[in-house]
Parts: C-alpha cells; structure tokens; sequence
C-alpha cells in the first residue's frame, strides 16, 4: 500500500486516471474470465442427438435436447419442434439459427469495447505524464538555488518515467487480454455455428 502511494506521488497527476483504468480493465478481465469459462453457449452436446436425427426420430432429440440447457440447446429445441410441427422449412431454419448466431455476438464480446479504450487511451495518458515531468525538468533550469533546481530536476524526471511506464502497464494487459477474448469468443461462436448446422444436415 506505501509502495503504491509513493507511485502515485512519484508519477504526477497522470498516475490517478491511470489507476482508474488499470481497475477498470482488471475488472472486465476477470468479469469475460469466469464469463466464458463458464459459458454454456457452446455445449451442447451432438453425439447422441445426431444419431436420432438420422433415424428420423426427432421426437427423442427434442428428450434429449430438453435436458440440455444451454443456450443453443434451447434454441435447437424450438427450431425442432417448429419443423417437426410442420411450421418451418429447412430454409426458415438457416435464416433463424443466423439471427441468433448474429445476436450471440454482441453477449460474446461484451465489455470488450472497454478494454479497447483502455490500451488506447492508457499510453497517451502516460504521455501526458511524461510531458508534465520534463516541464518540470526545463523548469528546473530556471531556477537559481541550486538544491531546489536538482531537486525539481529528480522530480522531473521520476514523474516522467514513471507515468510513461505506468501507461505502458496499464495498456500492455488490456490490450493483450482483448485479442485473447477475441479469440476465445469467435472459437465459441465457429463451434457453435458447427454445431447447429451439422444438426439441421441430419434432417430429413
């Protein structure tokens, strides 16, 4: 806790939004961690499913699909028992499983946008930083008492490189956990999309 409240001191004005953004981040990391770890978007599980549909027997699927409670089980049900009602075609389906893919999106890469913001918007704070310290090194110049102009030159050049460093620090784990979940969310949603169209190849 001291160390920190000596950074923020060392760092300027520049080190308190940093710290803002630095929680900010931190929290939507560990908010899209537990999010897709634990998401259900993606499980629903064929291997017993396909061999009914290929017996025709979409009465068992839509058993076995209602004890499956993921999201695109659910969907998969409803889309099951509309063609099995004769209230949609195979082309109806497609058009429908589309729209849904297309709103999964959205709940995928929620928050991400944030995180965007923050690698973008971290380093030109650390910059702004770093400019204010180096005023404070040139105004070291002008002063006459020697003590004081090194003593406003150390200051300088520690809120300098500390809030250069600072905003890299910040950046650097933002940006790199929003490729990560990028790629998490468009592994889910290619699974996904695998998943429910091998579903609607076994219909009849």
């Amino acid at each position: 806790m001291e160390f920190l409240l000596e950074l923020l001191q060392k760092g300027g004005l520049a080190m308190y939004p940093l710290l803002f953004l630095s929680v900010l981040s931190w929290a939507v990391i560990l908010e899209r961690l537990f999010s897709l770890r634990g998401s259900r978007y993606g499980q629903v599980n064929l291997k017993e499913i396909k061999p009914l549909l290929a017996g025709k027997d979409i009465e068992g699927a839509l058993k076995l699909l209602s004890a499956d409670t993921s999201h695109m089980a659910v969907v998969l049900r409803e889309l099951l028992q509309s063609y099995r009602e004769g209230k949609a075609r195979k082309e109806d389906m497609i058009k429908a499983l589309d729209l849904e893919l297309s709103l999964l999106v959205p709940k995928l890469e929620k928050n991400l946008a944030l995180l965007s913001t923050v690698a973008s918007v971290a380093p030109l704070i650390g910059l702004f930083g770093t400019i204010t310290g180096l005023i404070k090194v040139f105004s070291a110049f002008a002063v006459a008492n020697p003590e004081q102009a090194m003593l406003l030159l150390s200051k300088g050049i520690s809120e300098s490189l500390v809030a250069a460093a600072t905003g890299l620090a910040v950046a650097i784990p933002a940006l790199t956990a929003y490729w990560i979940f990028r790629i998490w969310s468009n592994s889910i949603l290619n699974r996904v999309e695998e998943q429910v169209f091998e579903v609607l190849k076994m219909l009849p």
